[in-house]
């Protein structure tokens, strides 16, 4: 069996208040996985504990109890940290060196070297910073700072990538061509493990879901399988008198009236035996529409509280 990528086994961690004796639970037994190859969603409502993780799993933090293995190593292990490529959620580059300047002086931090001179160029026109490699970052703009920030995670030509928020100040076409980025990753066969509260656009790109509240896991997966069991029906009517109105709600229905018609929202299990019901009570059944779980349904369902969420 492969070894994952990111490993959490029963991971917990104190913090304790300044002049207090009080212990603040950040985690509490945390245990999931991400393969290899995947792109891995770490979700969560503020105050949730992936700040915490996340430090754990760079090497920032000591767990208290349990165990983490990064790309086969432990957290702070050279080895692993010479494959992560890493985004923090709030950053800050030198505003009076260039895009390609910084990228250098990285590159020579981490003792590599730019053979023949391309690499930063490529990398610039990967993030689409080609172009404004005169400007100073001072004048950049958020979406443009957040750009250079992926592109010198990807320097190392890394294994792993840690994004905490990396569509963060994008506009919707900057959105669009980092989650395109994201999947060209994934398709070269790099974990890309990812914290964002945009989850409609996470969805479109990650194969595992990982969901904490308040230092506790509440479930991890393949999304695929967790959407899966939420599937559901919309079954369009002409009419539905009260009484059987009263016997569909009674089955799990959800009805809903608009001056087209009448729509009921149902478990797909239960579709054909509240199609026949509503024939024999003598509705004509206009449309029947599939409507798949969405991963926003799914955190709403689990967490509650989607304001916030991160």
């Amino acid at each position: 069996m492969a070894t994952p990528a990111i490993e959490f086994r029963d991971v917990s961690k104190m913090f304790h208040r300044w002049f207090s004796e009080e212990r603040i639970a950040a985690l509490s037994n945390v245990s999931f996985e991400a393969a290899a190859g995947e792109v891995c969603a770490f979700l969560g409502p503020n105050g949730a504990g992936k700040t915490t993780s996340i430090n754990i799993l760079m090497g920032f933090l000591f767990a208290d109890s349990g165990q983490v293995r990064v790309l086969g190593c432990e957290p702070g292990d050279i080895r692993a940290k010479q494959q992560i490529g890493f985004v923090p959620e709030n950053f800050a580059f030198y505003k009076y060196l260039t895009g390609p300047k910084l990228l250098r002086m990285h590159m020579a931090l981490a003792g590599q070297r730019e053979n023949g001179g391309s690499r930063v160029s490529d990398l610039l026109a990967q993030v689409r910073l080609n172009g404004y490699e005169t400007l100073k970052i001072g004048r950049y703009s958020r979406g443009m700072v957040q750009r250079l920030g992926i592109a010198q995670a990807l320097l190392a030509d890394p294994r792993l990538l840690v994004l905490d928020e990396p569509t963060s100040g994008l506009d919707p076409a900057g959105r669009k061509d980092v989650l395109q980025l994201l999947t060209d990753l994934k398709a070269q066969g790099k974990t890309v493990f990812l914290s964002s509260h945009i989850l409609p656009e996470v969805e479109q790109i990650c194969d595992r879901v990982v969901i904490v509240d308040r230092g506790r896991l509440v479930c991890a997966g393949r999304l695929a399988e967790m959407l899966a069991g939420g599937d559901r029906v919309e079954i369009v009517v002409d009419r539905l008198p009260e009484e059987t109105e009263q016997a569909v709600a009674a089955r799990g229905a959800v009805v809903a009236r608009d001056p087209h018609g009448v729509r009921l929202l149902v478990e797909a299990a239960l579709k054909r035996e509240l199609v026949e019901a509503l024939w024999i009570a003598g509705c004509d059944v206009i449309a029947m529409n599939p409507v798949k779980s969405t991963l926003q349904d799914l955190f709403l369902k689990l967490v509650g509280d989607y304001e916030g969420a991160k």
